[in-house]
């Protein structure tokens, strides 16, 4: 007589198996009318954004790009395959007029068609650190682009989205989910354009509208080449208890292990342009996208740890940080 573990593993195996397949057939579906479906995206001047105008252009989809600088719109424009295809207007997210400018062209370009996406792809780093060399006006900084910036982007295209029932699609980041110890303001931004997605992501769905969040791991993007930049200019303006307090040391050895970090992120964008891509044009797209294998196999489930376990794992992971010049003198 069979064993009930060997039925079941002749009912689980082929079923597992069908699901998979399954899973596959509907991920790998594409909306129709590519033509038809314009897509907004701010922050094209480089990286995520730029790579994937330059995608959804080549696949025949409108795309109305977003740069800081009008340079980089025009050679954006020359890099397209197709560039009747291919709209730009310059864009500060974190500037109130410069974003109601830019929905005014949105709104010229599109007419009474509407849009099919809106990508908040636009983000800074801002200013890093310990806490205490930093300043409440670093925080808001950061967030004027990476919070503010996305809520003024989305506020103000989100009711051409409506007129076709498409998407809203954010990039946020892994520090959304999980603390990074002296880069604050990112990790306070990101959280925030969590929640948001969140909210709205409820609130659109009375009108069609779809939310889809990004969770990227560690990329090689302008915001990670530039992230030891400011670092001189945050510690030459501490005053002289707080640099006594952490010492030239630790901070000549906190940029280092910055840099060292940095140096290890992945250099093929390919993943995050995937996945913008499917939130975009897959038929049946992921409500979040985790993006990279740290993200999968690390971040994600340290984010589902009880906070105890949380702790060890940043504790264990910071383990050869630098020291502050007075824990050294206490010892």
């Amino acid at each position: 007589m069979l064993s009930f573990c060997t039925v079941l593993a002749w009912f689980t195996i082929p079923l597992a198996f069908i699901v998979y397949r399954v899973y596959l057939w509907a991920i790998e579906k594409r909306v129709e009318n590519l033509n038809r479906k314009t897509v907004a995206i701010s922050g094209c001047d480089s990286g995520f954004g730029r790579l994937l105008a330059v995608r959804l252009v080549k696949q025949g989809v409108p795309v109305i790009a977003g740069v800081l600088r009008k340079e980089n719109g025009e050679s954006l424009k020359r890099e397209v395959a197709t560039p009747s295809l291919l709209t730009f207007g310059t864009l500060n997210v974190g500037d109130d007029e410069s974003v109601k400018e830019f929905g005014r062209l949105v709104e010229k370009t599109v007419e009474s068609r509407g849009l099919w996406g809106v990508v908040a792809n636009a983000g800074i780093l801002g200013n890093s650190g310990p806490d205490d060399w930093l300043n409440a006006q670093d925080y808001i900084n950061t967030m004027q682009v990476n919070t503010f910036g996305v809520m003024r982007f989305i506020q103000t295209l989100k009711k051409f989205v409506k007129k076709q029932q498409g998407r809203v699609v954010i990039i946020s980041s892994i520090s959304g989910r999980t603390p990074r110890p002296t880069v604050g303001p990112y990790c306070v931004s990101k959280h925030a354009v969590e929640a948001y997605a969140d909210v709205i992501r409820h609130e659109l769905i009375d009108f069609n509208v779809s939310v889809h969040l990004l969770e990227p791991g560690f990329f090689t993007t302008s915001i990670t080449q530039t992230a030891t930049n400011d670092l001189d200019a945050v510690w030459n303006r501490l005053d002289q208890e707080t640099k006594d307090e952490y010492g030239k040391q630790f901070f000549d050895e906190y940029k280092d292990s910055r840099f060292s970090r940095l140096s290890h992120c992945a250099d093929d964008l390919n993943p995050v342009i995937d996945a913008y891509e499917h939130a975009l044009l897959g038929k049946y797209p992921k409500t979040r996208y985790w993006v990279g294998w740290d993200t999968i196999l690390f971040y994600i489930p340290l984010a589902t740890l009880p906070t105890f376990a949380q702790d060890w794992f940043i504790s264990f992971q910071r383990r050869n940080r630098p020291v502050p010049a007075a824990m050294k003198r206490r010892h």
